[in-house]
């Protein structure tokens, strides 16, 4: 009696730890159901204006295609080499299971997997890859009932779409695009054969580092799919003499890392940095990646420019471990392209090396414009009644501000007496500049800057045409496009439209336009502007070959520490600057001709733009010819004359009341042309 007792107590206890092992094992299970509710992560994909893939941005780098567009060989190699019964078991394969067991005891190891394409799937959503039994019976139950509530097409859609497959790719199309540059409905049966066999071990298997090995094991696949009936034995012996044939994965150099950067930022900003990842966004960005290619080499090769010129110290000079991200020690530039009438940024270029710096000097760095900064001033006269054939004195200027002498002298130190304002602006004049905000007022001139786009602090000295206030090369960017829009005011930004991963749109930019200035007063300063090409500090850009209608300023700063360069053509405005991150001499002569605006020229070659589309004239504005030296209506005395633009009802009455007689005429002189 005391023996049954005993034996029924130990048989209870055996049944019972049993059962509570079972109980433990089953509470782990996740219910199969929730695979519905299952989001695995995917990429952000970024794509340009043109509908180009310009980045992912992934912790798994998947892109999910349905089981239709992948091609019958495919699938057909994924089951012949991983679960050759798949369409015949309901989740597992006790044939598999048991010489499973007995490869695993003859060889005193885990040798060989016995998990089905149901269980695989069951362990990459819901369980770890650590080999356990508890983890081996939980992964079989919820294989049984996950083949419960789905069809085989949907288990091995979902296969197809999880499985890793190297190199940070998930999923067959994102494999198929890594892999072979293509999408996985383009794939042939070798290249099928060769993804089937990455998943058992993705590193060993690599075809980029060890393609002996990736095609013994293609070989393998093919040799199942012999063994499966999908291939007969002639066509396997051909297709195993093919070579393996993958695209090639040079590095790539990185095409607009500060767009891309600022681009981050906003989605960061919307939908949070760590779902950013694995949300599966689309994108669509403004830029154009053919700008932004050619933008990223001028500015470099703008800056090599530079440094052979001035004799500075080459960026190639400098190891990284000896670079402080905080205090870049070789010249750096800046470039931002826009398209005016969107606001869209083309391209963006904030420094040389992202990897050496992070800061993004066109959005961030708060430099002084120099003479660029005067199309501001000239605005608010032309805006305010002042006409381009108005004179003004260039003469030398002596103020006593806070008990000190400022006494601001022009490029050249030279003076040229009584000028337009036009040729005051195309040459560049200090002084008759200075005189010019004597008149119109500081405080308009900071007023004017502001709502043209400029957002900068700006302080209201009697030294602000001169750029001394910083400013970044977004802002003048902006600030330039007003006049470009012909006088709407419209913020740039990188992002038009983002969609979800169900191809829902999340986001669309919705632009705010503001008319901040008349179309009259606008072509008038494009005018204005045109000349600084056609005659003034900006000639050298024709001499460069550079032809079509344009219109800018040069900009250069005291003792040569910033030089810039803003112009534009009807439908792109281009903002460069050079410097150093703290501020300091380039060198003699450095000047915003001389070297920024080299690179804004080269950019417009490097993208194409031949057009000689020109400016249209708008409603409100007339052209009179007048007298070049008085800027009044010409009499037949007047030995120069040249056509010039009016606000309607502000065009000069009075005719010219210094020459004598004179013989000769002569219509459109150009004034004398000073680089800077």
């Amino acid at each position: 009696m005391k023996r049954k007792i005993i034996l029924y107590s130990i048989i209870s206890f055996f049944i019972g730890g049993i059962s509570g092992y079972f109980a433990f094992i089953i509470r782990g299970v996740p219910d199969a159901k929730l695979i519905e509710y299952y989001t695995p992560p995917l990429s952000t994909r970024l794509y340009d204006v043109h509908n180009r893939l310009i980045k992912e941005l992934y912790t798994q780098k998947r892109v999910p295609v349905p089981l239709d567009s992948i091609p019958p060989y495919a699938i057909q190699a994924t089951i012949s080499v991983e679960d050759k019964d798949f369409f015949k078991h309901y989740g597992i394969d006790f044939k598999r299971i048991v010489k499973s067991i007995i490869v695993d005891i003859i060889k005193h190891r885990y040798a060989q997997g016995a998990s089905t394409i149901t269980q695989q799937l069951a362990r990459n959503l819901f369980l770890t890859p650590k080999k356990s039994i508890t983890r081996k019976l939980r992964e079989a139950l919820l294989a049984l009932m996950i083949e419960r509530y789905y069809s085989k097409e949907e288990i091995l859609n979902m296969y197809m779409n999880q499985i890793y497959y190297g190199n940070g790719n998930y999923g067959i199309e994102a494999a198929s695009e890594y892999y072979f540059g293509k999408p996985v409905s383009q794939l042939s049966i070798n290249e099928s054969a060769l993804l089937a066999g990455l998943p058992r071990g993705p590193g060993y298997y690599s075809p980029f580092k060890y393609p002996k090995r990736a095609k013994r094991r293609r070989n393998v696949v093919l040799n199942a799919m012999e063994r499966a009936g999908y291939l007969d034995s002639n066509t396997v012996q051909i297709l195993k003499q093919e070579p393996i044939e993958v695209v090639k994965r040079e590095e790539k150099k990185k095409i607009g890392p500060y767009f891309i950067q600022e681009v981050i930022k906003k989605l960061n900003r919307l939908f949070g940095k760590e779902y950013l990842t694995m949300g599966g966004y689309t994108v669509y960005t403004t830029m154009d990646m053919d700008m932004q290619s050619v933008a990223d080499s001028v500015v470099e090769t703008g800056c090599k420019r530079a440094e052979r010129i001035f004799k500075l110290t080459p960026k190639d000079s400098f190891s990284d471990s000896t670079i402080n991200p905080l205090n870049i020690p070789y010249i750096e530039g800046a470039l931002v392209a826009i398209a005016p009438h969107s606001g869209g940024i083309r391209a963006l270029v904030g420094g040389r090396n992202f990897k050496h710096s992070k800061f993004n000097r066109a959005t961030m760095a708060r430099r002084q414009a120099g003479s660029s900064f005067k199309i501001f001033l000239y605005t608010a006269a032309i805006d305010n009644g002042y006409s381009p054939s108005n004179m003004i004195l260039d003469a030398p200027i002596v103020e006593e501000i806070q008990g000190k002498i400022y006494a601001p002298a022009n490029y050249d130190s030279t003076f040229l007496g009584k000028i337009s304002l036009r040729k005051a602006l195309a040459l560049s004049r200090n002084l008759a500049s200075l005189r010019l905000i004597k008149q119109v007022g500081v405080f308009t001139t900071i007023d004017y800057a502001h709502k043209m786009g400029i957002k900068s602090p700006l302080k209201p000295v009697l030294s602000l045409p001169l750029g001394t206030c910083g400013v970044t090369p977004l802002e003048m960017a902006n600030g330039y496009a007003t006049i470009a829009n012909y006088g709407v005011r419209i913020s740039p930004y990188y992002i038009d439209s983002i969609k979800d991963r169900n191809g829902n749109l999340v986001y669309t930019h919705l632009p705010i336009r503001e008319r901040v200035l008349s179309p009259a007063t606008s072509y008038i300063m494009i005018d204005m502007m045109k000349s600084v090409f056609n005659h003034g500090t900006a000639y050298g850009a024709r001499r460069m070959g550079f032809r079509c209608p344009a219109a800018g300023k040069t900009g250069t700063t005291d003792n040569y520490t910033d030089a810039w360069f803003v112009g534009f053509v009807p439908d792109l405005i281009i903002s460069t600057w050079m410097g150093y991150d703290t501020p300091k001499r380039i060198g003699k002569g450095a000047t915003g001709a001389r070297i920024a605006l080299p690179v804004w020229v080269n950019f417009m070659k490097g993208i194409g733009d031949t057009t000689n589309q020109d400016f249209p004239v708008p409603d409100g504005v007339v052209k009179k010819y007048v007298c070049t030296a008085s800027g009044l209506l010409p009499t037949k005395y007047c030995p120069r004359v040249r056509q010039e633009v009016f606000l309607r009802g502000n065009e000069p009455e009075k005719y010219c009341n210094i020459h004598s007689p004179h013989p000769k005429i002569k219509e459109n002189v150009p004034f004398e042309r000073m680089d800077r």
